[in-house]
């Protein structure tokens, strides 16, 4: 008898007991599948059910990150056949055909693909929206919005008056606003100069030019963004923020927009709030070997602060996403204050931040501690009001997660102090600070290897110390629009406070003695690290870190 899936996670020690008596509740009063339970709960990542899944059904799990798709192979199937069957054809080995599958026992689909390629056919088991990804990728998508933008322009274009509400306008709009999702965009820009408007997309932390749009057209897209967003398409004179949900492929998803007058009209850009199809892991995120362990050990204590540096965009949330997924939600009351909510966290409380309706970080701060939390993550500390909260919370028995603007983690610590933090607070409660960056992953697709120059070598005093190094470089291909990047990776250094950090924070210490107390690895240590590995490439580790 084929052993359940509940049984084999039970017995492997992947997840408690009673976690598998919550989940087996859930399956007897919504009837939903075992392992999507296990997921919307928090206990098992998605990767995970499917790992095991395959191991049920004897049918091995594919990870994509491994397993490169071959064009070749795709080419032996028909678009049409992949889109029905949901699949998508990896390689081909002597005279075997892999090919990952959402349904690997559909044996109907099996036959056919045998019949079609001609090949032995090897199922794998993947995930259903990552093959369909992919089967945009490989075969276009259904309908291509960079298609549509270019019929769209040309039909606005031949209008005498281009309006905001005119079909061939809010066409254009829409696609512009697609083809930045399909292009994995966080941002769309649209701005103007003395000639003509322009679109960019800011693709893996960094801008790229998409669309010229002529003048007159600019400004309708303008307009029709401000209706879009419920602004006052009147007044262009005042910086305006507002929001707007978009359909994509039958998902919702959130859209920030802000307006802002410049000289030759106004800018706007929109912030796409594309919720992840699942979270990542700690270590899929980049945290590796020593930086990995103290984190791990850290988000166990039962009380007191860890703090997340960096820029914007830099992936702080990510990152706690990440850590909360770890944590026990069935024994805690984990509560959070974030704006906006980015994700939906299983057994979680998540409150959101309405700042015009006067509900601020330090109002729901003292709200939340009415409401006997065990953990809190607070999404950012803005303000002395409100650090003085969370450190309050931190040092009366509960974990606080919270992010801060600085560039390194040590001069986190200062900006704390800055803020009119006692030192001895700051001493006593903080666990840890940890500053993180998202460099570029190198395209797996057209990654090749190369002997560094002196001159490069020269960058860092520790490239210097390498015998022989090779590092790596994309080549640039279809896959990552010849950039040779697709991707990213993160660059961290987690400074835990020891007792030595913690005497230098009550006096004040600077920055180097903390970072030397710490005996932490720096962000450049861990950068160079990853251009070793293959990961990332030098010229990203001075672009993100300098």
């Amino acid at each position: 008898m084929t052993q359940t899936l509940g049984d084999m996670l039970l017995e492997t020690g992947r997840i408690t007991k009673s976690q598998f008596e919550l989940a087996n509740r859930e399956k007897k009063r919504t009837g939903a599948k075992f392992g999507e339970i296990l997921e919307r709960l928090g206990f098992i990542s998605h990767e995970e059910v499917l790992d095991f899944v395959g191991k049920q059904t004897e049918t091995p799990y594919l990870d994509f990150s491994k397993t490169p798709i071959d064009g070749e192979a795709v080419k032996l199937i028909p678009e049409e056949v992949a889109r029905l069957s949901k699949l998508i054809p990896v390689e081909i080995n002597e005279g075997t055909l892999t090919v990952a599958m959402a349904n690997p026992n559909d044996i109907n689909a099996i036959d056919r693909l045998r019949e079609i390629a001609k090949l032995t056919i090897e199922p794998r088991i993947a995930d259903e929206e990552t093959i369909l990804s992919y089967v945009d990728d490989f075969y276009g998508m259904t309908i291509d919005p960079e298609r549509v933008i270019e019929e769209s322009l040309s039909q606005a274009l031949s209008l005498e008056e281009v309006e905001e509400e005119t079909p061939p306008l809010i066409k254009l709009v829409d696609s512009l606003i697609a083809q930045g999702i399909k292009e994995r965009a966080t941002d769309v820009h649209i701005e103007a100069d003395e000639s003509v408007g322009r679109v960019r997309y800011r693709i893996d932390g960094v801008l790229e030019t998409a669309f010229i749009l002529p003048k007159k057209i600019y400004r309708a897209v303008v307009s029709r963004i401000k209706i879009m967003s419920e602004l006052d398409i009147t007044e262009s004179r005042i910086p305006q923020d507002g929001s707007f949900r978009f359909t994509y492929n039958t998902q919702e998803i959130d859209v920030r927009v802000s307006t802002m007058p410049i000289f030759y009209g106004e800018s706007v850009v929109m912030r796409i709030l594309q919720k992840p199809k699942f979270l990542l892991s700690l270590a899929d995120l980049g945290y590796w070997g020593d930086n990995l362990e103290r984190f791990q050990r850290l988000v166990q204590k039962p009380f007191g602060m860890i703090v997340i540096t960096g820029p914007t965009g830099s992936g702080k949330s990510t990152t706690l996403y990440a850590a909360l997924t770890t944590l026990n939600t069935l024994e805690k009351n984990l509560i959070t204050l974030e704006d906006p909510v980015e994700y939906q966290l299983p057994m979680t409380k998540q409150s959101p931040i309405h700042s015009k309706a006067g509900y601020t970080f330090a109002k729901g701060l003292r709200s939340i501690l009415r409401h006997d939390p065990d953990i809190i993550l607070l999404g950012e500390m803005r303000d002395e009001e409100t650090a003085e909260m969370a450190f309050r919370a931190s040092m009366t028995g509960h974990l606080v997660f919270t992010t801060l603007h600085a560039n390194t983690a040590s001069a986190a610590v200062a900006r704390l102090l800055d803020m009119n933090v006692e030192p001895f607070v700051v001493a006593s409660s903080i666990l840890a600070v940890i500053a993180q960056r998202l460099a570029r992953r190198i395209c797996s697709k057209c990654k090749e290897s190369y002997t560094p120059s002196e001159e490069e070598l020269s960058y860092y005093e520790q490239l210097k110390e390498l015998k022989n190094p090779v590092f790596y470089r994309g080549r640039g291909c279809e896959k990552c629009k010849h950039t040779g990047y697709k991707g990213r990776i993160g660059i961290f250094e987690v400074l835990e406070v020891n007792e030595e950090v913690n005497q230098l924070i009550l006096k004040k210490g600077i920055s180097s003695d903390i970072e030397k107390a710490a005996k932490m690895k720096s962000m450049l240590d861990d950068g160079i690290e990853k251009v070793l590995k293959g990961v990332t490439s030098l010229d990203e580790i001075r672009r993100v870190i300098g």
